[in-house]
C-alpha cells in the first residue's frame, strides 16, 4: 500500500511538472472553486441550524450577555438590532441552564430587586429612592410577562415624595404598557387583575390609579370600571348564548340537509337591569282564633250632688249649705279582646340582570340537486328547492332544541335560498404553488450539491486521469525500440526480472506485432524494465486496467 501510494505521488508529481503554466494555473483555479462550491454547499445541507435563546433582550443587557457567551466559546449571532440572540439548535437546552445558573432567570430582561445585592453606602437618600422605584418596576414587569398573552411590558410608577401630617401629598400613579403575542388578547379580568396586582405592590396606589394600554396605545383598563364592568360582561354572555344557540341550531340542520348546507343566525336579547320585587299576601278566609281577653267592671251606690252659688262665697267660711239632693248610681263595663292569625306570603324577588326575555332566529337552508339531462342529452346539474312540509319539520326541530317560548315573544324564521357555490380553485392553486417551491428548494440544494461535484469530476478527476494515461503512453512509446541494432542490444539482457513472467503476456497484447518480433520485444522490454522498475509497474497497472475496461 505504501508503495502504491508512493509511485502515486512520484506520478503526480512528474505529470505536474510535464505541464505548461497555462494548464497548472487552470487546473490549480478550478480546483479551488470546485472545492470552495462544494463546501458551500455541504454548508448549506448541513449547516448548523441557529435557534433564538433569548429575545426581546434590553439593550443594556445584550453586551452583558453576549460577553458570558465568548467566555464559553458559545457560537451565537445577534438579530433583530441586538434584541434576538441565537445559538446552534445542540446547544439551546445547556446554554439556557449555564445563563440561569449564573445570571439567574430573573435577571435577564429586566433589572429587580437584584440592584440591592451590592450596597453602596454613599448613595444618597434619593439615590436610594430611585433605586427602589427601578426595583419594584422591574419585578412587577417580570410577574406581568409571566402572562401568556404578553410578550414583553413596560411599568412606569409615578411616586410622589412624602409629605408632613400638615400637608396634602399626591396620590401615587402608575401606567403600564403589555406587548401581545400575535393572536393573542387580554381578557377583562386579566386587565383587572394587573390592576390589582400593580396597585398592591406600591403603598397607597389604588388600582383605579392604575392605567394599561397595548403596544398599539389601545386603553385597555377602561372596561375595568365598576360601571362599564356590568355592561361588557353583559355583551360578552350575549355573544356566548348566541353562539351556542347557533352551534345547535346548525348541528341538528346539518345532519339533515348536509354540512355546510345551513346557516344560523340568533339575537338574544337580555335583561339589562337588576329587578328586586317584595310580595307580600294575606288570606282573611283562612283566620284562626289565637287567644280571648275579657275585662268586667261594675259600679253600684248613691251620692250627693254639690249645690249652692258657685264662686268664692260659697267657699268661705261661714256660709250656708244650700242643700243637697242625692241620687243612686248602677254602672256595669264590660272589654273583650280577641286575637286572630291571619296567614300572611311575603316573598322577595331578585332578578339579576342578563336575563333571556327574546330570542329570535333566522337560519337559511340550501336546497338539493339532481342530475338530468337537457335537450341535447347531457347531464347536468338542476337545483330543486325544499318543500315547505320540510321547511315545517326544521322549524319543529329548531323550536324544541332551543326551549322556544311563545309566551316570551320567541321567534323562528327558515328559509330555503340557493346558496353559491365558493370556488377554491385560486387557493388550492396557491396552496400546490407554495408545496412545490418548497420542495424544489429542497430539492435545489441536494441538485447543486451533486453538480458541484459532478463538475468536480469533469474538471479535475477525469482531465487528471487523462493526462496521466497520455504521459504513460508517451513513456510506453519511448520504451518500445525503433531499430533492428536495439532489438539485438536486448538479446544481451538477462530477461530474468522477478515477477515479470506473468506479465509478457499482457505486454505483448499491447505492442504492436508490426513493429518486430515478438522476442525481441520481449527482451527490450524487460531490459527497460530492468532500469527503471518504477515506471514500469506504473505502466503494468495501467494496461491490466484498460485491458480490464475492453
Amino acid at each position: 500500500m505504501n508503495g502504491l501510494f508512493r509511485n502515486l505521488v512520484v506520478q503526480f508529481r512528474d505529470f505536474y511538472k510535464n505541464l505548461t503554466p497555462v494548464k497548472r494555473t487552470s487546473m490549480l483555479a478550478a480546483t479551488a472553486i470546485v472545492l470552495l462550491s462544494v463546501v458551500f454547499m455541504l454548508v448549506m445541507v448541513s449547516g448548523t441550524d441557529f435557534v433564538p435563546l433569548l429575545t426581546n433582550v434590553p439593550s443594556d443587557q445584550t453586551a452583558l450577555i453576549v460577553d458570558k457567551l465568548q467566555s464559553k466559546n458559545i457560537p451565537f449571532k445577534v438579530q433583530d438590532g441586538g434584541k434576538t440572540i441565537v445559538v446552534p439548535k445542540e446547544l439551546l437546552h445547556s446554554t439556557q441552564m449555564a445563563l440561569m445558573s449564573e445570571m439567574g432567570s430573573g435577571k435577564i430582561g429586566s433589572i429587580g430587586l437584584e440592584l440591592f445585592d451590592k450596597q453602596d453606602f454613599g448613595a444618597t437618600s434619593y439615590a436610594q429612592r430611585i433605586n427602589y422605584q427601578r426595583a419594584i418596576q422591574g419585578e412587577l414587569m417580570r410577574a406581568i410577562n409571566t402572562l401568556d398573552a404578553v410578550k414583553r411590558s413596560k411599568v412606569m410608577l409615578a411616586l410622589p415624595a412624602k409629605k408632613t401630617f400638615l400637608e396634602e401629598g399626591k396620590p401615587p400613579t402608575a401606567s403600564v404598557v403589555v406587548e401581545l403575542h400575535a393572536g393573542k388578547t387580554l381578557s377583562d379580568d386579566q386587565v383587572r387583575g394587573i390592576m390589582h396586582l400593580v396597585a398592591n405592590a406600591v403603598e397607597g396606589l389604588e388600582h383605579e390609579k392604575v392605567t394599561v394600554v397595548d403596544s398599539r396605545g389601545k386603553m385597555l383598563s377602561k372596561n375595568s370600571d365598576p360601571e362599564t364592568a356590568g355592561n361588557a360582561q353583559l355583551a360578552e354572555q350575549k355573544t356566548r348564548m348566541e353562539s351556542d344557540v347557533e352551534h345547535r341550531v346548525e348541528a341538528i340542520l346539518s345532519r339533515v340537509v348536509g354540512q355546510g348546507k345551513v346557516i344560523a343566525r340568533v339575537n338574544a336579547q337580555l335583561a339589562t337591569r337588576q329587578i328586586h320585587t317584595t310580595e307580600e299576601t294575606v288570606d282573611p278566609d283562612r283566620t284562626a282564633l289565637m287567644s280571648v281577653q275579657s275585662e268586667e267592671e261594675s259600679l253600684d251606690g248613691s251620692r250627693t250632688n254639690p249645690t249652692g252659688v258657685p264662686g268664692a262665697r260659697a267657699n268661705l267660711p261661714g256660709a250656708g249649705d244650700a242643700g243637697q239632693v242625692g241620687f243612686n248610681q248602677n254602672v256595669k263595663k264590660e272589654l273583650k279582646t280577641q286575637n286572630y292569625a291571619v296567614p300572611k306570603t311575603v316573598r322577595n324577588i331578585k332578578e339579576a340582570a342578563g336575563g333571556l326575555e327574546r330570542l329570535t332566529i333566522a337560519v337559511v337552508v340550501d336546497g338539493t340537486t339532481q342530475i338530468k339531462k337537457n335537450a341535447d342529452g347531457d347531464e347536468e346539474e338542476v337545483y330543486v328547492p325544499r318543500s315547505p312540509e320540510e321547511l315545517a319539520k326544521f322549524e319543529t326541530l329548531v323550536k324544541n332544541a332551543i326551549g322556544f317560548n311563545e309566551s316570551r315573544g320567541d321567534s323562528v324564521k327558515i328559509e330555503n335560498i340557493q346558496f353559491t357555490k365558493e370556488d377554491f380553485s385560486e387557493s388550492e392553486r396557491m396552496m400546490t404553488t407554495l408545496e412545490r417551491k418548497k420542495l424544489m428548494n429542497a430539492l435545489l440544494k441536494w441538485v447543486l450539491l451533486a453538480l458541484a461535484l459532478g463538475m468536480f469530476f469533469f474538471i479535475v478527476i477525469r482531465p487528471f486521469m487523462r493526462w496521466i494515461t497520455d504521459s504513460f503512453q508517451d513513456s510506453v512509446e519511448d520504451m518500445l525500440p525503433r531499430t533492428i541494432e536495439e532489438l539485438e542490444e536486448l538479446q544481451s539482457v538477462d530477461t530474468g526480472l522477478p515477477g515479470m513472467s506473468s506479465a509478457l503476456p499482457v505486454l505483448e497484447e499491447s505492442l504492436d506485432p508490426d513493429k518486430a518480433e515478438s522476442e525481441l520485444l520481449k527482451e527490450r522490454i524487460m531490459s527497460l524494465m530492468d532500469k527503471d522498475e518504477e515506471k514500469a509497474a506504473g505502466a503494468f497497472s495501467l494496461w491490466l486496467i484498460r485491458k480490464d475496461g475492453q
